[in-house]
């Protein structure tokens, strides 16, 4: 089958969702010489580090005609019920899809409008906004809404659906109404910058000096990500279990920033908390390699990306216990209430108070990152795409 894939998160500052799209784009495209099927991705921008390594690439057309014509069928598709007959423009991306002949679809980011008429995949990162809709980022400003429309429209038709664990499926087949059989797991892999990394000893930044022992939480500034909550204990850390660390912070600022750092002033805590900002890979990795610990304390889930790149640089992982972190984390981490303050700072206690422990989770959580490289991922998926060609042969 020819299959097109299409992301729309491939900057880094898109944070998790870049690294998800980037890292099975990459391996697909470093493996596909073990599948028959063919793949072209569609793309806003050119990719040359992909062409470099033989991948087609297809930039969607971004000119004015064009971009005017996708704003008219948008407007039309407000306009007009979708019954048969009525006049509909296609987009861009679905004009290339038809002059490439493609198959089959696969989705890696979510809000974009699908081509219906072909069979398709899709991903499906989280559905927090149906578990936990008092947050800001998922329900404010019409995002509920937008988030409840793309669902709906888009998973009930969908060829299959990938999601990276139980917890996960069973949160589409509950919301959703969709077959099991439709909803393919696949962890999402670990990445590959980690994974090459392991064993290459990185100098943090030459501005940051840390004077203790630092925990690190690499998150966009997002409410449910809880910043709050680590921050809150840290204090208790050092006023009920007379341990003091440093906490560093990376990530964009998603408009939660400014009162994260109100709170650090209000709490007391200036001179053990940093803010790094966005950093570059190479900063990254050495700030997860001379950490004392990942403090990952986030509300949502069922899976996260930096504990799996803490896995595999050798950083012991303190982790939400949200729904599906188990099946994600194993025995490699300890998991914590995130709305339990006292919770979260007993879990980094626990660390301090026993190295044996801290090894123990460094040593797990390295051979959890090695089952779930790309090459795992890609080998299921290409098995995925097996089974279901024999349905896509029965038209042209």
């Amino acid at each position: 089958m020819k299959i097109g894939l299409y992301a729309g998160s491939l900057r880094p500052e898109e944070g998790g969702g870049y690294t998800i799209e980037r890292e099975i784009i990459s391996s697909i495209s470093k493996f596909k010489e073990q599948t028959t099927h063919e793949f072209v991705l569609f793309s806003w921008f050119d990719l040359p580090a992909l062409r470099k390594e033989g991948f087609e690439v297809r930039n969607i057309n971004t000119s004015f005609p064009d971009r005017l014509v996708y704003k008219l069928q948008k407007a039309m598709n407000r306009t007009f019920s979708p019954k048969k007959g009525n006049f509909t423009l296609k987009s861009p991306l679905q004009k290339l899809i038809l002059q490439e002949k493609i198959d089959v679809m696969f989705y890696l980011s979510p809000w974009e409008n699908f081509f219906l008429d072909i069979p398709y995949l899709t991903m499906v990162w989280d559905l927090q906004h149906r578990l936990q809709p008092y947050f800001p980022e998922v329900s404010a400003n019409g995002e509920w809404e937008k988030r409840e429309k793309y669902y709906k429209e888009n998973l009930p038709k969908a060829s299959r659906i990938i999601i990276g664990n139980e917890a996960g499926r069973n949160e589409i087949h509950q919301f959703y109404a969709i077959p099991k059989e439709r909803i393919a797991l696949l962890p999402h892999p670990t990445p590959t910058f980690a994974l090459e990394n392991a064993s290459i000893k990185h100098q943090l930044p030459p501005n940051f000096a840390p004077q203790r022992p630092y925990l690190f939480y690499p998150a966009q500034f997002w409410a449910h990500k809880n910043h709050i909550g680590l921050l809150k204990a840290l204090l208790l850390l050092k006023e009920n279990f007379q341990t003091a660390l440093d906490l560093v912070f990376v990530g964009s600022d998603k408009g939660n920033k400014r009162f994260i750092q109100q709170q650090v002033s209000k709490l007391g805590l200036e001179n053990q908390v940093h803010f790094l900002g966005f950093v570059a890979t190479e900063e990254l990795i050495a700030l997860y390699q001379n950490a004392f610990a990942l403090a990952y304390v986030t509300y949502f889930g069922p899976e996260n990306l930096p504990p799996l790149e803490a896995f595999a640089l050798g950083c012991p992982v303190v982790a939400s216990r949200v729904h599906g972190a188990e099946e994600q984390m194993g025995n490699a981490a300890i998991l914590v209430n995130p709305s339990d303050n006292q919770s979260i700072a007993e879990g980094i206690f626990s660390l301090t108070a026993n190295e044996n422990l801290r090894q123990e989770l460094i040593e797990n959580g390295k051979k959890i990152a090695q089952a779930r490289a790309g090459e795992g991922f890609v080998r299921q998926f290409f098995k995925m795409l097996d089974e279901f060609a024999p349905y896509r042969d029965c038209w042209g």
